[in-house]
């Protein structure tokens, strides 16, 4: 793993949890969440009676939650790929259906008797909800929060929680996954407690010298009697110090609510920004009679943000250019399972890889994902759909749109508007209905509900059509996402001289085309390529390019959309090094690459496939390799990226001649290289000196694996997850890339922890993730081991025929 990574990861998981009830050892219970991970039964299909209490459970799957059922192998250990899905090449041929949870939740008598909310931050999709019997609700949407109320419904021992899926086929244009995706908590209250969805904390005004936040709680009273409370805010520095802190007095209706507001200054804050990404933590204590009933402990971040077309986008006055990406929601291996430690992993590589801003495509962020954001400093554009009445599909969620919408809405605002991170809010993505009176109508309706909840974030809409059939939708949000349309933005600002623009979405192969505009007009305040990790769905449209006849795409056993910079294990592929030289982030100033030679390609030929130029989210078939057998003195083409005016590309100690890399070439240069093994080095020079360099080194056989850890400890909470990535390597220790000399792995764990997952990111291996056994792809393999309750050592063997059996072990300790 790369050490910017690596570092980016321990600092998320050296800072402290984000709290969100404080538990105390008084005399009385106080508020408290529990997490229901553990001890799920799952099943697949249908179970006719499976709502009731007594029904026999026994023979289900016992899982952990967050749980995909549709990328789990079938109860005869095959892998869930299947040609002939209703989903095809948009669902990566994994197949949705019906699937069912039970949890028994042991309960003492006290507890029963509290105010009691079931929250589920996801379930995939159309979900049905019972508790000891009886049917307490439904929820539509598959990516938004919803909580029901359990209070008077619960007993002393033991509770039964049911849930039903009906994820019906086709749903979703990518891989949605199915089940309950996102964490589930129990939240045990006091009558009187603050609402959890009332909190909201904002900047009113923010300097060096002095801040002032807005903080607005909703106190509640279940009592049969008025409550006289009293509600202490207070705001801890990171270092733990009491920066500000506020008190009211209120006297609560019995059965009642109160309102409550409270301004809050601080001295010298340390603002908030991608660059520096401070952050504060809200205390809010209700005290009853002197005795503290409820705590809540909200994270917050100081920031001013002003976006307009005179100076684009300022954060905390600095004006910022968003280096951004699309991202889907899956995890590969662990498909839509939204583990904590996968999204703050995500995150962490796109961080470490020059991004500062995620668009979250095309559906609201996990609190996971936006808790990582803050904490590292990655802009969010949060979305919340992909269409609205109008459907891209047969069973999509334009069938619920009217009956859920507004709760949808609520629960992307509600969840997200405490997270410094979260920049925009966008109502949605190529929405069908777009430029139509109809279309405009519907986006004033959730532009209108969006600021009743939040009023101090701008709202943005991701656009595919040309003007002026987009003036009339654009004329409803705040800022104008354009998707492949940088042709528009010099027409389009001299009609709409005050409209802010950017790119929600771009192709990788015109990143120049894309960028220029974003660093030389303040109108456009950034670009967003599609996309910045790849993903299941969408299948071979990084490779193929677009089709006219869609069905033209992705054939049985592609799975991957392959047009990720990022690739879904985790690597870079060289568009995102050429990414990194055009943003100048000094990260990797200088890279070199050589593109495929004909007649060695390790994937279908492109040139079998129709393409469309303004629609190709093909990457470059360039690779980070010098070792061709049988090219042996033919002409290989080195691309080499730079972030310097001047390159040279020496092979074998022998100069192959200085080009200029500037603005003019777009930062890279091309050499015809005849082949020869050896050492392949590209030198970067800033006043002519050398700055910077690249090399690619000719590697043997294989002969050994090395192995890394991207932590060597874990909790033993049944959630920390460990990735462990395995790169082959020749007897000199050089890295193994060519597609003949990757080796099939047996992967497998013992002691504290499970086999998660294992992939290697080729886009059409449809074996099984769960197995244990897989090849490499390119010299590369990544496992994740998840942490068991028990603490002790985790040991990870990885052995292949003809390698020396290679393990790693990682400590899990006790919470």
């Amino acid at each position: 793993m790369p050490l910017r990574e690596a570092s980016l990861l321990h600092r998320l998981r050296a800072l402290a949890p984000v709290l969100v009830l404080a538990v105390c050892s008084c005399g009385h219970a106080l508020a408290e969440q529990r997490t229901l991970s553990q001890d799920w039964l799952s099943r697949k299909g249908d179970a006719a009676g499976a709502e009731q209490p007594a029904f026999p459970d026994g023979g289900w799957q016992r899982i952990a939650v967050p749980h995909d059922y549709s990328i789990m192998d079938r109860p005869d250990r095959t892998p869930p790929f299947d040609p002939k899905t209703a989903g095809g090449q948009d669902s990566g041929y994994l197949p949705g259906g019906q699937g069912w949870y039970r949890k028994h939740l042991a309960l003492s008598g006290a507890d029963a008797r509290r105010v009691l909310r079931l929250h589920f931050e996801a379930v995939y999709m159309d979900a049905e909800i019972w508790f000891n019997g009886e049917r307490v609700g439904r929820h539509r949407y598959g990516y938004t929060p919803f909580t029901f109320d359990l209070t008077g419904k619960a007993r002393g021992g033991d509770n039964v929680i049911v849930v039903r899926v009906n994820h019906v086929d086709p749903s979703s244009r990518w891989y949605a996954g199915s089940g309950l995706i996102r964490p589930v908590t129990l939240e045990l209250l006091d009558p009187v407690h603050l609402a959890p969805d009332s909190v909201f904390a904002s900047t009113r005004t923010a300097s060096p010298k002095k801040a002032e936040l807005d903080v607005r709680a909703t106190v509640v009273n279940r009592r049969p009697a008025p409550a006289r409370a009293e509600l202490v805010s207070t705001l801890f520095g990171a270092d733990g110090s009491v920066v500000a802190r506020e008190r009211r007095r209120l006297t609560i209706a019995a059965q009642g609510r109160a309102d409550m507001g409270a301004s809050l200054g601080v001295d010298q804050p340390k603002l908030w920004s991608p660059e520096a990404p401070n952050l504060y933590t809200l205390e809010q204590e209700v005290r009853v009679e002197g005795q503290a009933r409820d705590v809540r402990r909200t994270r917050v971040g100081i920031r001013t943000v002003t976006v307009d077309a005179q100076h684009g986008l300022r954060i905390n006055g600095k004006r910022t250019l968003l280096r951004g990406g699309n991202v889907h929601h899956d995890h590969y291996m662990l498909g839509a399972a939204g583990w904590p430690d996968a999204e703050a992993r995500k995150v962490a590589l796109l961080k470490a890889a020059g991004y500062n801003a995620i668009r979250i495509a095309h559906n609201p962020a996990s609190q996971a994902m936006m808790d990582a954001a803050d904490e590292l400093g990655m802009l969010v554009i949060d979305e919340a759909f992909d269409m609205w009445r109008k459907p891209k599909r047969d069973a999509d969620y334009a069938r619920f749109f009217d009956e859920s919408w507004e709760q949808d809405i609520d629960g992307l605002v509600l969840g997200g508007r405490n997270h410094p991170s979260v920049l925009l809010w966008s109502i949605g993505n190529e929405i069908p209905e777009q430029g139509s009176p109809a279309g405009v109508r519907t986006a004033r309706e959730l532009v209108a509900r969006i600021r009743k909840l939040d009023p101090t974030r701008p709202v943005t809409q991701g656009v595919n059509i040309d003007s002026p059939g987009n003036a009339a939708q654009f004329a409803e949000v705040d800022v104008a996402g354009y998707n492949y349309r940088a042709h528009l933005f010099a027409k389009d600002h001299a009609t709409h001289p005050q409209r802010v623009m950017y790119t929600s979405e771009s192709t990788s192969k015109d990143a120049f085309r894309y960028w220029e505009p974003v660093e030389t007009v303040p109108w456009v305040i950034g670009d967003f390529v599609w996309t910045a990790i790849d993903y299941i769905g969408e299948s071979g449209i990084g490779w193929m390019g677009y089709s006219h006849d869609w069905k033209q795409l992705g054939p049985y056993p592609w799975h991957l959309a392959y047009c990720g910079e990022i690739d879904a294990t985790g690597r870079k592929r060289p568009a995102a090094y050429y990414r990194q030289v055009l943003w100048k982030t000094g990260i990797d100033p200088v890279a070199a690459f050589v593109e495929q030679p004909p007649g060695t390609a390790d994937l279908p030929d492109r040139d079998l496939f129709k393409q469309h130029p303004e629609l190709d989210w093909s990457l470059h078939d360039l690779h980070p390799s010098w070792t061709w057998n049988g090219q042996e003195g033919k002409p290989l083409k080195v691309v080499v990226y730079s972030e310097h005016p001047e390159v040279e590309l020496f092979l074998n100690g022998v100069s192959l001649g200085r080009r200029r890399a500037g603005r003019e070439t777009e930062y890279k240069a091309e050499y015809s290289v005849h082949y020869q093994p050896g050492r392949l080095l590209a030198v970067g020079y800033s006043g002519g000196k050398a700055a910077g360099q690249w090399e690619l080194n000719t590697a043997g056989a294989p002969a050994r694996v090395k192995l890394h850890a991207d932590r060597r400890q874990v909790r033993a909470n049944g959630q920390d997850l460990v990735y462990v990535t395995a790169e082959l390597a020749d007897r000199d220790g050089r890295p193994v890339y060519a597609q003949d000399g990757d080796r099939k792995f047996r992967v497998s764990v013992k002691g504290a922890g499970t086999l998660a997952g294992v992939g290697n990111g080729h886009p059409m291996d449809a074996s099984s993730f769960q197995l244990g056994e897989r090849s490499t792809f390119h010299g590369r393999l990544v496992a994740v081991v998840r942490a068991g309750l028990q603490a002790g050592p985790i040991e990870i063997e990885f052995a292949a025929d003809g390698i020396p059996v290679q393990r790693v072990q990682v400590d899990a300790v006790a919470q």
